[in-house]
């Protein structure tokens, strides 16, 4: 039977962006392996293995995970290797160069380091690594204009975009919980951002733009996702508009209760939590960044170019009433058609036939 690896950073990114597809390869006679940074169970795998890959990618340890992929691919003579993750996608690649029967590399870009306003370091040391593992990559899927036009242009393998990683709208699906009632929050209007909480999502830097800002006590900002920062919650703790709600299953009950959504994100792919937002035609108050502008226009939200501009925007909605009266037509991004541009795409360029 064909064998498959899905290699990522960590659980949590499989769990929320490649089960389909890994009940697609399944579907299709693959045997399923997924490799993280952990040992801990995904059940629609076969095999899981822990290579303890660090997220830091100067950290020492991707040395020893390196060797440890790479004794993996050896034993266990995989066909094709699907690649996430700005370390999955490094290290898989490096661990295949030289192989005697060397898989078929696949490599996923849920956005590259590199991009038009970020800085020079990031072009100096992130493109040229990019560029160059190009040359041991079989196919790049892309998920927004930018990352596709300077991959297709400047890359050495052949490049596609698809519309994301796929809409799942189960996960959308409302309880009957009353969010309000239990957040004490009935009589309040509701900003919420859905976001890992890390440095690329900003969660910090807008709390203390948001510090400086004089925001009515009707306004509540909800910020709902698990943590990559120590002492999230006591720094949170301070701001009396915000509330901390952690990781949840049921996010589309946070969604639906939402007067507005924004998303101060320095850096995206393209932005699930936007996608979700769009299914439910909330207004959206976003950077101006690559991946989000392409989900963005004038008809559905407004795009800004900094966090004080994002708050100031959410007051002046409030205030004047500028909430948008949207109608989204999301069906390309939703999971089914996303897996049928996915599926073309590889029987198409690979010769394939992934049903």
């Amino acid at each position: 039977m064909p064998k498959i690896l899905f290699l990522a950073n960590s659980d949590r990114h499989i769990r929320l962006c490649h089960i389909p597809y890994m009940r697609l390869y399944k579907r299709n006679g693959y045997v399923v392996h997924v490799a993280t940074n952990t040992n801990q169970k995904i059940d629609e795998c076969d095999k899981k293995k822990d290579i303890g890959m660090c997220r830091n990618p100067f950290s020492l340890k991707n040395l020893s995970s390196f060797f440890k992929l790479r004794k993996l691919i050896k034993k266990e003579k995989y066909d094709i290797i699907s690649c996430h993750t700005p370390i999955g996608g490094v290290l898989g690649r490096i661990s295949s160069i030289g192989l005697k029967n060397k898989p078929l590399i696949f490599y996923t870009v849920h956005g590259f380091h590199f991009y038009k306003g970020s800085s020079k370091i990031s072009w100096i040391i992130y493109y040229p690594i990019e560029k160059f593992l190009s040359r041991f990559t079989d196919l790049i899927i892309t998920m927004n204009d930018e990352d596709y036009k300077i991959a297709s242009n400047k890359f050495h393998t052949k490049v596609y975009k698809t519309s994301g990683i796929g809409l799942d709208e189960k996960r959308l699906k409302l309880s009957k919980q009353n969010i309000k009632k239990e957040l004490n929050i009935e009589n309040k209007y509701v900003v919420t951002y859905i976001a890992e909480i890390s440095k690329r999502k900003n969660q910090i830097e807008f709390l203390k733009v948001l510090e400086n800002h004089k925001v009515q006590d009707d306004i509540v900002f909800l910020l709902v996702g698990d943590s990559n920062i120590d002492n999230f919650e006591e720094i949170v703790n301070k701001y009396k508009n915000v509330i901390y709600v952690g990781f949840v299953n049921n996010v589309g009950d946070y969604i639906n209760i939402s007067d507005l959504i924004i998303s101060p994100s320095r850096q995206e792919g393209l932005p699930q939590n936007i996608l979700e937002a769009m299914y439910f035609n909330k207004t959206i108050v976003a950077t101006n960044i690559r991946g989000v502008r392409d989900l963005i226009n004038n008809k559905n939200g407004y795009l800004v170019d900094d966090i004080d501009e994002l708050i100031d925007t959410v007051v002046k909605i409030k205030n004047k009433k500028m909430t948008k009266k949207i109608n989204n037509d999301i069906s390309k991004y939703k999971i089914e058609n996303v897996l049928k541009e996915y599926k073309g795409i590889v029987n198409k360029h690979l010769n394939m036939n992934i049903k």
